[in-house]
């Protein structure tokens, strides 16, 4: 594989063009084109999935052509024309057949990609050929076309194919005046996460910390989900909606009365909103694991089943829209940033500080550990279904409260609880997960009966329907020894250490 390499000058030394020039005339012929101008846009995800992963994805066009590369520092991974190309944002379905698609997917998932950068650089080629006078090397010098404080000029070496050996004469020659460029991939910006919080700071503090961070993650995602760029948008409202509801419950004894008679019906009223579009996701996005499963049908025979949910979640759809757009949620975001301020005010009054935050954490872990024990311990093999949804809601209850206390109970052995819990959670959550599935696939049969769907496809619907129900059992079957598991002597250790031995943690 031929390697494309980068240098700089040093420091902030300008580029001297003639020196290198002539550096490289002493082993190759020169000849030098005319600048052009090269646009380059840079792709990522809105969470900078490409970036995290040490790439770069780009749109360069030049010379009335566009193409996609993907790098890593200075190799070239993939590249390839884009001729009409996306408009963005686009998923990385849309790309062009070939290599770079597939690492783009993999690294993007379900996220949509978004122009996150645009810059103009003025480029010199210089070719160099050898005493045969066949071109060996292409060496081109990039600087910033706009005015102001710019990056460095950079000087890329690029072999063709064959000459590597010249290639790598030319790298000792750039080398000689230039430095290696450094392209460490920085991770994207982002608000950092809540840092570790004394266990005798006021409950109120942590509380206000908290909320705002999660009224500032679901301000972010609002665009994308209205804009429907990508599911993760919504999703991501989802989350902080819901972590928001979570902490108003947790933090019930130290917050004002309002907090629950006023703000936790206006949360749940955004939450409610949301569902319908989001259940549709994940079944959208289901789709192909669930064509999957089928023995007897095919997965062909899932066409209308998809046209279907397509239907349902354009309605559902343009129903959020109004409500995303309109005065309530525009009111409601407004009136709790300042009712987190006040909140955040209040923390050295009398009443804000008589909850700690230490005191907070310990009484509510300790309180949802004791009831998801007692609840699971209750749990015989002829125990209804419900009391299997209320045991999972109790481990929601308990693992929201673990990571939201995280900041005060110490992030390590939070995050060790969390892992035992996880692993009940799981089975809880498939045993639940079937069920409501099957439910929903029931109900939509029925309305995809009255729209007169084909026999095939709900045939393939009642396929998908005993698979979730065989799925169900066995998620029933391996519950006792999971709870065996999750009950077990170290892992009420682990939550006695989390809260403080004060013996409340095992019930």
């Amino acid at each position: 594989m031929t390697a494309v390499r980068s240098a700089c000058p040093p420091g902030s030394v300008a580029l001297d063009l003639e020196a290198l020039h002539a550096l490289l005339a002493s082993s190759f012929d020169v000849s030098a084109g005319r600048p052009h101008l090269v646009r380059r846009t840079t792709l990522d995800t809105f969470d900078r999935r490409i970036a995290r992963a040490g790439r770069r994805l780009e749109l360069i066009a030049e010379a009335g052509n566009e193409r996609l590369e993907l790098a890593q520092g200075a190799q070239i991974l993939a590249n390839v024309l884009t001729g009409a190309g996306p408009q963005w944002p686009a998923m990385a379905t849309a790309l062009p057949d070939g290599t770079l698609k597939d690492h783009v997917a993999r690294l993007a998932g379900i996220r949509a990609l978004l122009v996150i950068g645009e810059n103009q650089r003025l480029v010199r080629r210089t070719e160099l050929r050898n005493a045969d006078c066949k071109i060996v090397v292409r060496v081109d010098v990039e600087e910033s076309a706009d005015d102001g404080a710019t990056p460095p000029a950079t000087v890329t070496v690029r072999p063709l194919r064959g000459y590597q050996k010249e290639a790598d004469r030319v790298w000792r020659l750039v080398t000689t005046l230039l430095d290696p460029a450094t392209e460490p991939v920085a991770p994207p910006a982002e608000r950092p996460g809540p840092s570790a919080v004394d266990s005798g700071t006021p409950a109120r503090a942590l509380l206000a910390a908290e909320l705002t961070r999660f009224l500032d993650e679901l301000r972010d995602n609002l665009p994308g989900t209205i804009a429907d760029i990508d599911t993760e948008f919504l999703h991501d409202v989802r989350v902080a909606v819901r972590r928001t509801r979570s902490l108003l419950k947790l933090g019930r004894p130290a917050l004002p009365a309002r907090f629950r008679e006023v703000w936790e019906p206006r949360f749940k009223w955004l939450g409610d909103l949301t569902t319908p579009v989001r259940d549709l996701d994940v079944y959208q996005l289901g789709l192909p694991e669930m064509a999957g499963w089928l023995v007897a049908a095919a997965a062909a025979d899932l066409g209308p089943f998809e046209a279907h949910l397509a239907r349902r979640r354009a309605a559902e759809r343009r129903t959020l829209l109004r409500a995303l757009r309109g005065a309530r949620l525009r009111r409601l975001l407004d009136d709790w940033a300042v009712e987190l301020a006040e909140l955040a005010g209040s923390v050295q009054s009398a009443e804000g500080a008589a909850w700690s935050a230490g005191g907070l954490a310990r009484a509510n872990v300790a309180r949802a550990h004791r009831r998801v024990v007692r609840g699971g311990a209750a749990i015989s093999d002829a125990s209804p279904p419900e009391d299997l949804h209320l045991l999972r809601k109790r481990c929601k209850e308990l693992r929201y409260a673990m990571e939201m206390f995280a900041p005060v109970l110490g992030y390590a052995q939070s995050r060790d609880a969390i892992r035992d819990l996880k692993k009940l959670q799981d089975v809880l959550g498939r045993f639940q997960d079937s069920e409501v599935q099957s439910t929903t696939l029931r109900g939509l049969a029925h309305e995809m009966v009255a729209d007169r769907a084909p026999a095939e496809a709900l045939l393939a619907m009642g396929e998908l329907t005993g698979h979730l129900h065989a799925e169900q059992q066995r998620a029933r079957a391996e519950f006792a020894g999971v709870f065996a598991s999750y009950v077990r002597p170290a892992g009420r250790r682990r939550v006695t250490r989390l809260i403080g031995d004060d013996g409340k943690a095992a019930g």
